[in-house]
Parts: structure tokens; sequence; C-alpha cells
């Protein structure tokens, strides 16, 4: 029954984004910037055609999870790269 409503409403590329954003958020890495972005696209599809409240709130989630993963990617690669470099460098070489 809940599918028969969606394909008459045609909210499926909204729910798909919602959830993606959702991912997203959970998945905070090089993932979810993926998730954040596909659902990115598909909640603003299902917006042009047809605006619903899963695509809003879907272009939204993606957003924070987009923005998080890209201030975690940084995060990491200023803090954990001078790390490494400093366990490289007193690692024996052979």
């Amino acid at each position: 029954m809940v599918d028969k409503k969606l394909k008459k409403r045609g909210d499926e590329l909204g729910l798909i984004g919602f959830i993606f954003g959702i991912i997203s958020i959970i998945l905070v890495s090089n993932n979810g910037v993926l998730f954040a972005i596909l659902g990115f696209i598909f909640c603003y599809i299902q917006q042009k055609k047809n605006p619903t409240k899963f695509g809003k709130i879907g272009i939204i989630l993606n957003i924070i999870g987009f923005v998080l993963a890209i201030i975690l990617i940084i995060l990491a690669l200023t803090y954990l790269k001078p790390l490494l470099e400093s366990t490289l460098e007193s690692f024996p070489a052979q």
C-alpha cells in the first residue's frame, strides 16, 4: 500500500535522498561525502519535479553531512599527517 502511495505522489527521489542524507551524517568520512552528493542530487531533482517535505529536509541533511565529512577530512589531514610523518621517521630503515 505504501508503494502505491509513493508512486502515485512521486516522492521516491526525495525519500531516497532523505535516507542518503541520514546515511551521510552517520558515515562521516569519504563515504559520507559520496552519499551526501548523491542524496543532494536526488533531492534537488525531486524538488524541481514535485516539491515535498522529504526533498526539502533531505537537502538540508545532505548539506550537513557533506560539511561534517569535509571538516573531518580536513582535521584528519591536518592532525594525522604530522603524526604519521613523525612515526615513519622514527621507524628504523633497513
